[in-house]
Formats: C-alpha cells, structure tokens, sequence
C-alpha cells in the first residue's frame, strides 16, 4: 500500500506553503508517504481542538515560547525532572506531527487552539539543515479560525481515505485504514 499513499503535500497557511524547502538551489514540494500525515492529523485531531491548557506551569504568547520555557526547568530531583520532560514530550507527540515524519524533510510545525481559533507555530531555521535543506517560510505563528482548520484537516483525511479506497489494489488493508480513520476523527 505505500506507493498508493505517496504523494505531494502543501500546508497553506495566509498563503505560505510552511513545507515548501529548497535544497541544492532547487525548490521543492514536500513529497512522501503521506499516510503518516494523515494517520498522525487522524489520532491527535481532538487533542489539538481540545479547549485543554498546556500541561505545564510555564509563560508563553505562543507554542513555541512555552516549548523553549520549559527548558528552563531545573530540579536535583531526577524523578521530578524526568515527569517534566516526559509531560512536555507527550505535548508535542500530539500537536506536532513531526515525530511521524518517518524519515521525510517535513516540517516542524504545532498545532493548538486558542480560543476560537487553532496557532499553527513553527521554527524551522535549523530544522535539516545540515542535510542542505533551507525552508521557503522557516518561520511563522499564524491563527485560523477554528471552524475552517477543523473541516480542512477532516476533508483532507476523507478525500485521502476515500481515494485510497476506491485506488486501492489491496482493498481489504485499505478499507481496513479506511474504517480505524473514520472512527477517530468522528
């Protein structure tokens, strides 16, 4: 099923592919199996609409000052210092896809609601770099209203899933994928 679920992927965000990287002086489309995308936007899509605060007694405006925030926390004890870093870890398992990009060039990028609307925050000014890859937009903190980036993400899995689907040449795995998917972003 891996070569039916490749493919090209762009995150427009105020009109900035946040994926586009350059390498070599070339300019390219994030490209990859994108059923790691999908799979990690299809289990930690309520953790990101989730109204759930940051886990961790630390100040920020944004994603990634709370991230850098808490490395500031120092403890001599080693169970208190590991519980730390194991909750801030868990955090970014579930708002950032990265941990999923299984060997790709993707992006580092978090996802989490604020209010009304879901931050979308990323730095990736030294992310690869030293493969040769330099991000088109390396920077950014965007807001998108709730309601649009909830039906976005759920259209992008559906029209995947469906595709996958109806392409298929393994139809028993794919509506296998097809059924787990469905059921968790309900």
């Amino acid at each position: 099923m891996t070569g039916e679920t490749w493919g090209k992927f762009e995150l427009f965000v105020r009109g900035m592919d946040v994926c586009r990287y350059k390498r070599v002086d070339n300019e390219t489309t994030y490209q990859w199996n994108l059923i790691h995308i999908v799979e990690w936007f299809s289990e930690n899509l309520k953790s990101i609409l989730s109204e759930e605060p940051f886990p961790l007694p630390v100040e920020g405006q944004h994603s990634l000052e709370l991230l850098d925030n808490c490395l500031l926390f120092e403890s001599d004890d080693d169970d208190e210092f590991d519980a730390w870093f194991d909750t801030k870890q868990e955090w970014e398992f579930k708002h950032s896809w990265f941990s999923n990009r299984a060997g790709s060039f993707l992006p580092d990028v978090f996802f989490r609601r604020v209010n009304d609307k879901i931050e979308i925050a990323w730095n990736n000014e030294l992310t690869y770099s030293s493969e040769g890859i330099s991000f088109i937009n390396p920077i950014g903190i965007e807001y998108v209203p709730l309601g649009i980036f909830e039906s976005t993400i759920k259209n992008f899995i559906e029209d995947f899933l469906e595709n996958l689907l109806q392409n298929s040449k393994n139809k028993c795995d794919a509506e296998e994928v097809y059924q787990k998917l469905m059921e968790l972003i309900k």
